[in-house]
């Protein structure tokens, strides 16, 4: 009985030792595959992780965006070299276009072409469409390197894929100094083209209706996709507002 049990048990090891190799290798994989553009601050492929959606070369050929990466520069401008209400233009153009999680471009025909598209929150509906903080970079023409301490403004078109390297919290919490073109601001003092931003959520002002409300545009779900809408998010205490420096 004892041999038996011995041998139940180094078997059982090994199977072990088996499972632990495969996923390392799994994971390893899976670290390899996301390129540096598409994996700021430790993003892991994977069905529920939020990496960015078209990644891979099987992802770009489903695809009519077109894919950059960190090198690429689509043109820019430097600091004071683009004005508030070009801005407004570019978030214009994504009204009523669709919604993707970790989204990066929309084909501005007016219509989500793929609403309600489940699972959400996962790179495999590869729908067009960005998401809240993916809008936000885009109409505030940021660089798609990750605090790159540089506040010019980069020509993203709306059929390029990136979605930049900040998520909400990213936008929310990054302070003066910190290399990124953004920072943390006074809430009740922001204006047309300044955001308000939650952990979990990102709009940008359009302007104010009251004292509690706003005209927003924002990238708000699968379920309602890109638009402006009136929201109370200035009201709400787990709000706080948000900047683009250097505007001309």
């Amino acid at each position: 009985m004892a041999k038996r049990a011995n041998f139940a048990f180094a078997l059982l090891l090994v199977a072990f030792s088996l499972v632990i190799a495969c996923a390392a290798s799994a994971s390893s994989g899976g670290v390899q595959s996301v390129p540096d553009w598409g994996n700021p601050q430790g993003c892991y492929y994977g069905p529920n992780w939020k990496c960015w959606v078209y990644n891979h070369t099987s992802d770009q050929g489903r695809t009519s965006c077109a894919v950059v990466d960190i090198n690429y520069d689509p043109g820019h401008v430097g600091p004071f070299g683009y004005r508030r209400g070009a801005a407004a233009d570019v978030a214009d153009i994504a009204v009523s276009e669709g919604y993707q999680w970790a989204g990066g471009c929309y084909d501005n025909d007016g219509r989500d072409a793929k609403p309600n598209v489940y699972p959400r929150e996962t790179k495999s509906t590869l729908g067009e469409g960005p998401d809240c903080s993916g809008l936000v970079w885009r109409v505030w023409r940021e660089s798609n390197s990750y605090r790159p301490h540089d506040n010019s403004f980069f020509f993203w078109q709306r059929s390029m894929y990136d979605h930049g390297p900040y998520d909400t919290l990213g936008f929310k919490y990054a302070q003066s100094g910190s290399g990124a073109p953004h920072v943390k601001y006074d809430k009740w003092g922001i204006i047309f083209m300044d955001a308000l931003a939650s952990d979990t959520h990102i709009a940008l002002e359009d302007y104010r209706t009251d004292s509690g409300a706003d005209v927003v545009w924002e990238a708000l779900g699968e379920a309602y996709g890109t638009n402006e809408w009136i929201e109370s998010y200035r009201s709400q205490s787990r709000f706080s507002g948000v900047r683009r420096l250097a505007w001309g």
